[in-house]
């Protein structure tokens, strides 16, 4: 699969957000995104080598970091 194939298939409309998309939003480096997903702080979905991120996992980081 191409990754603009699926960059247009699974947006932010559909629920999922790219590492990209997600560390330029937080303002933290793509290595941290990945990291998050390693330890399992955010959920995501690995398909070939492209990550798409649930949208609803990072909003429920954030308010476990604000609370």
């Amino acid at each position: 699969m191409k990754n603009s194939f699926i960059r247009e298939h699974l947006n932010r409309k559909n629920g999922f957000i790219s590492v990209k998309e997600l560390a330029n939003s937080l303002l933290v480096s793509k290595k941290t995104i990945y990291r998050m997903i390693k330890d399992k702080k955010i959920i995501s979905i690995k398909l070939g080598s492209y990550y798409a991120i649930k949208i609803s996992s990072v909003k429920n980081l954030i308010q476990e970091v604000i609370v």
